[in-house]
């Protein structure tokens, strides 16, 4: 899976949070996109992180080639998303101000998700829906591919 240069970009700029904290250097896809949507989540980010986890599992879901990348990318997600909010909740390395600023003007939120699930990126790259390949969805409207575990389901 190709790395989402647009988001490792506005990682790095972010200049209180420690590189060895986060270990972005040696982070997936799934792992760079859950610590932004953790640390947003510990600053009160509101709707627009329900925006950017639903953009986000689009990319995910359709990036991975099998059932196994998938379901693997969502726990590593959700675990990277748990640490990260609790880094930032009981360390606060960056103000959260300064990660809301960022984090409102991430490139990601420009994406465009087609009603077939298909995302087009803002760098003008296109992610085709890998579901609607494998068996037609009904409706118009793509459902959504949750985060979080149901409750009680432990990763």
């Amino acid at each position: 899976m190709k790395k989402i240069m647009f988001l490792l970009s506005v990682l790095l700029s972010l200049p209180h949070l420690c590189y060895a904290q986060l270990g972005i250097n040696s982070m997936t896809d799934a792992q760079q996109l859950g610590a932004m949507a953790g640390v947003a989540l510990a600053c009160n980010a509101g709707s627009r992180l329900d925006d950017f986890e639903l953009i986000s599992s689009y990319i995910m879901g359709n990036s991975a080639v099998t059932d196994e990348e998938r379901t693997h990318a969502f726990k590593e997600y959700a675990t990277e998303k748990l640490r990260t909010y609790n880094l930032q909740r009981d360390y606060k390395p960056t103000p959260c101000p300064e990660v809301l600023k960022h984090f409102y003007n991430l490139p990601i939120f420009a994406s465009i998700i087609y009603s077939d699930g298909t995302v087009k990126l803002p760098d003008g790259k296109i992610i085709k829906s890998k579901k609607n390949s494998q068996k037609k969805q009904t409706g118009n409207e793509p459902r959504r591919n949750y985060m979080i575990p149901a409750k009680g389901q432990n990763y």
